[in-house]
């Protein structure tokens, strides 16, 4: 009976071993989203501006829920991936922020960052960038999504709009033209990445993130006696 039992016990512990790793793997998990956007001041387009593309803004939404539909699609359904948006004193990028401040070439815009639960490319979500203030005459919005299989995937779908640039096109005699940045990368956590643009860039950093430990699971269990034996017995 003794044999008995300890062969179901080794069984079931190297079942539990084997078991484990998986589980931890399909288990979702947190990483800080961290970008860093800037326009390039010396960018030339040879005197062409590019107008505003407004053949997706009546375009149905045909991608499901992974955030690569329209921007005029109706956005539906519960995200899985709320942000939880981070303060200055968790950005990584401020040195780089510095750089390009003092820059003739370029300008920050935007420096964001926040915390989410990544999931698999097929139901990962669109975050959209909040609204921010800007004291320039140009803005950045769009959207992000970002997944978690083997690698890291970035999905970037941002779009410039500066205000000073005023054209004229079939719909209207004043309209701000819109300068689009739609790029996928694949990448690893802890890794800077650098996308560009003619108009306008973007500085990426994606880093895991472990919470920390509760109280529960820190508090040492309390110390017990081992009972002792009568001397009698």
């Amino acid at each position: 009976m003794i044999k008995f039992t300890r062969r179901v016990f080794y069984t079931l512990f190297l079942f539990n071993s084997l078991i484990s790793p998986i589980l931890a793997d399909d288990a979702p998990r947190q990483f800080d989203i961290e970008l860093l956007i800037f326009q390039n001041l010396s960018a030339s387009d040879g005197g062409e501006v590019w107008p505003v593309d407004y053949s997706e803004w009546f375009t149905e939404d045909t991608t499901g829920s992974n955030g690569e539909g329209t921007r005029g699609a109706p956005r539906t359904g519960k995200r899985l991936n709320n942000p939880f948006w981070l303060d200055r004193q968790n950005l990584h990028l401020a040195a780089e922020q510095v750089a390009l401040k003092r820059s003739a070439n370029y300008r920050p815009l935007r420096h964001i960052a926040w915390r989410q639960t990544v999931l698999d490319r097929k139901r990962a979500q669109a975050i959209e960038l909040p609204p921010g203030g800007n004291q320039f005459s140009t803005t950045v919005e769009g959207t992000v999504r970002v997944a978690v299989e083997r690698y890291l995937h970035l999905y970037l779908d941002l779009q410039l709009i500066d205000k000073t640039l005023v054209i004229k096109t079939d719909f209207s005699d004043n309209e701000l033209p819109e300068f689009r940045l739609k790029e996928h990368r694949r990448m690893r956590s802890k890794e800077l990445h650098y996308f560009d643009h003619p108009k306008f860039g973007v500085i990426a950093l994606i880093t895991p993130y472990t919470p920390a430990p509760s109280q529960a699971e820190t508090a040492k269990p309390p110390a017990t006696e081992s009972p002792t034996k009568n001397p009698g017995q």
